[in-house]
């Protein structure tokens, strides 16, 4: 089994389309995706840690005049459970839809294994956004603990390469790019959650 490295990042079949044939204006982003984009119908009862709490002023910090929400909910189609997106980031001048995921390798309560490679349940989640239109950027816990504003050059990244703004990339093109970390299996979260990983970079107040 391969394992692969964050960040993650995916983006839409449709914006993925126009990109590949060099169709990358905003204006003509902005037509393709009117309408295409589904949109959430709530906002989300997922307890938020310290780690989304911190990442979230960060983003509204990098990217003003943007639409940025924090834990809001879509409807799965005939399932009684709901996808909550830690964020999301909408750009304003292109249309442009961005599901932006903050992954832990377990919870801090239960030890329980999440996020792990060799578990299909993110791949769905990925695949329930990305068949609506929405980007999927997935970043490991510790990335954004530590490199907060890195990840946001990431996201910048992404935007300026799909929708040629590069307004907020221009501003954190100095920064150093997140330093990529590895995929864990649910036996290496496992043995994460014994050795208390989490807490070698989680704030007291967020573990």
């Amino acid at each position: 089994m391969s394992t692969g490295y964050y960040p993650i990042i995916l983006y839409p079949p449709l914006v993925r389309h126009l990109y590949t044939n060099d169709s990358t204006s905003r204006e003509c982003l902005r037509a393709s995706l009117k309408g295409c984009v589904a949109l959430p119908d709530g906002n989300g009862t997922a307890k938020q840690g310290v780690s989304e709490k911190e990442f979230l002023r960060h983003l509204l910090s990098a990217f003003p005049g943007n639409l940025i929400c924090q834990a809001v909910e879509f409807e799965i189609p005939g399932y009684p459970l709901r996808y909550s997106a830690d964020f999301i980031l909408y750009h304003r001048s292109s249309g442009l839809a961005l599901d932006i995921e903050i992954d832990e390798p377990y919870t801090g309560d239960t030890g329980k294994p999440h996020h792990c490679v060799d578990v299909d349940e993110d791949k769905i989640r990925n695949r329930f956004f990305l068949e609506r239109n929405w980007g999927v950027v997935r970043f490991a816990e510790v990335q954004v603990v530590r490199h907060p504003w890195s990840c946001c050059k990431a996201v910048a990244q992404m935007i300026a390469r799909l929708t040629g703004d590069d307004t907020i990339l221009m501003v954190l093109q100095r920064l150093a790019d997140v330093p990529l970390q590895k995929q864990w299996t649910r036996r290496e979260a496992r043995l994460m959650a014994k050795n208390n990983y989490r807490q070698s970079y989680l704030p007291k107040m967020g573990r």
